[in-house]
């Protein structure tokens, strides 16, 4: 009987020390470039899973596995002499898989944020608003002179309230070169709501 209830009183307390959830969100994103052009941040979701391990009142470890979509935007002129600009959208499709430190300053509550983002490249498009060509786009090209793994530094903050709902603002700073043959490095600001169940 005692041993059962040792081994109840065990479970409870690796189970407290666990936690999932899930979040989704907007990103407001952009690439910096190795040359001279007019680079526009665009807008993109983010959404996917979370899991933490409680290390203290006032750390936390925590793992996730989620979809964000990333990019950025150029204005352009599609034919010589047109009056009309249109934009050229580049849109990343990738899969990240961060591992963060969270830290309570005051305990459960309001806590920063920080860690390395593994990062891969599912998928990318890009498109031009409005404009329709003479012959179908090929993304071939562009897709093989992205390089498909990337990594980068995550730092933010948010709040966790006591029925499990969370707000995170968090900045995504890209540590290495999305394209292959020009340095290019993605920036992102990310605000996500979420459930910790």
């Amino acid at each position: 009987m005692i041993l059962l209830s040792l081994c109840a009183c065990f479970c409870i307390q690796m189970r407290a020390q666990w936690g999932y959830g899930v979040k989704a969100g907007g990103v407001y994103s952009k690439q910096s470039v190795g040359y001279d052009m007019d680079i526009d941040s665009k807008w993109g979701l983010a959404a996917g899973g979370i899991v933490t391990y409680s290390l203290s009142d006032h750390f936390d470890l925590q793992g996730e596995l989620y979809y964000a979509n990333r990019g950025y935007k150029i204005t352009i002129y599609t034919d010589m002499g047109a009056e009309k600009a249109h934009d050229w959208v580049f849109s990343y499709h990738y899969i990240n898989m961060p591992l963060l430190l969270k830290c309570f300053p005051t305990g459960k509550g309001f806590y920063l944020l920080a860690g390395p983002e593994p990062e891969y490249l599912a998928d990318m498009k890009n498109t031009i608003k409005n404009w329709k060509p003479e012959e179908p786009v090929d993304d071939t090209e562009w897709k093989e002179g992205h390089t498909r793994w990337g990594c980068s530094l995550v730092g933010g903050i948010g709040a966790i309230m006591n029925n499990g709902i969370f707000v995170d603002l968090r900045y995504n700073y890209g540590l290495t070169s999305a394209l292959k043959d020009w340095k290019s490095k993605n920036r992102s600001l990310e605000l996500s709501v979420g459930y910790m169940f």
